[in-house]
């Protein structure tokens, strides 16, 4: 069954749905599918798929209705379609918006302030990550040397107390440790930022140190430098956010994880505005 929620491009959903109705259904063609959605011109949908025409706000819900969307999933393709169709920025900014918006919402435990300890240093997230994974049976040196840096045995035996004492995992009867909670993240404002924002620091440290020590076929870098409006910026954070969140559900789906990475992403200008230059 194809999933409107998967897709960034509608005429690809189509594609693909017709092509699913038509291995299902024989008798399934551009014909059917158009009279299904009442439009008369029966080559229309393979004109819109094949991109030589656009969708209208009517062709839209007789096309969703023809498919049997629910309402999130119409108003979900409604967007799509508009924002895929859309001719400015400003336009993409605000459709992307709702398109967020109709998506269902990634099941996130948001930590609380009194856990924001964990954000105090860099290797309690990693902990939190290998002491569910590797069964290193109550040796901390040998727990705190999977990490890299690697950290002692005290600061392992501790990292992993308070992920306890907060929480964040908890240890079955057979001595093994798991996760209370699949996907945490924090959402903080004002004064609390700069509790994060000194934990994403030693991140970019831990980042640069990987230059040095880790070998580049284990590690993916990137940097590249362009100039955009600010209409395009909020365009860019709101679609890096949902692709995070993307990445965060195919690792909730890993069943076979061995190792613990670290994904940091970061935008930011490097010069001043023009319009500021011209003020």
């Amino acid at each position: 069954m194809v999933n409107i929620f998967e897709y960034q491009n509608y005429r690809l959903y189509l594609k693909d749905y017709y092509n699913d109705q038509k291995n299902a259904k024989k008798y399934f063609s551009y014909r059917y599918f158009s009279k299904k959605a009442g439009i008369n011109a029966s080559a229309f949908l393979y004109y819109v798929i094949n991109g030589k025409r656009n969708l209208t706000k009517s062709s839209i819900g007789k096309i969703s209705t023809a498919i049997g969307h629910s309402k999130e999933e119409n108003d979900f393709f409604e967007n799509l379609v508009f924002f895929n169709q859309a001719r400015t920025i400003a336009e993409k900014v605000t459709f992307y918006s709702r398109i967020v918006e109709c998506k269902k919402p990634l099941d996130m435990k948001i930590v609380d302030k009194d856990q924001y300890e964990y954000y105090a240093t860099w290797h309690h997230s990693v902990m939190r990550e290998i002491a569910c994974m590797a069964d290193f049976k109550d040796d901390f040196g040998l727990l705190g040397s999977y990490l890299t840096p690697a950290i002692t045995a005290k600061e392992a035996r501790s990292s992993l107390s308070l992920l306890e004492r907060l929480g964040l995992v908890e240890r079955d009867d057979d001595g093994r440790y798991h996760q209370t909670d699949a996907i945490i993240g924090a959402k903080t404002a004002g004064r609390d930022a700069f509790v994060i924002e000194k934990f994403q620091i030693e991140m970019l440290d831990l980042a640069k140190r990987s230059f040095d020590v880790v070998p580049r076929a284990e590690r993916l870098s990137a940097s590249t430098t362009f100039s955009i409006s600010k209409d395009t910026f909020e365009l860019f954070k709101i679609r890096t956010r949902e692709f995070r969140k993307e990445l965060l559900e195919i690792a909730k789906l890993d069943t076979e994880a061995d190792s613990v990475y670290q994904f940091t992403f970061n935008l930011f200008p490097v010069a001043r505005s023009a319009d500021d230059e011209r003020k």
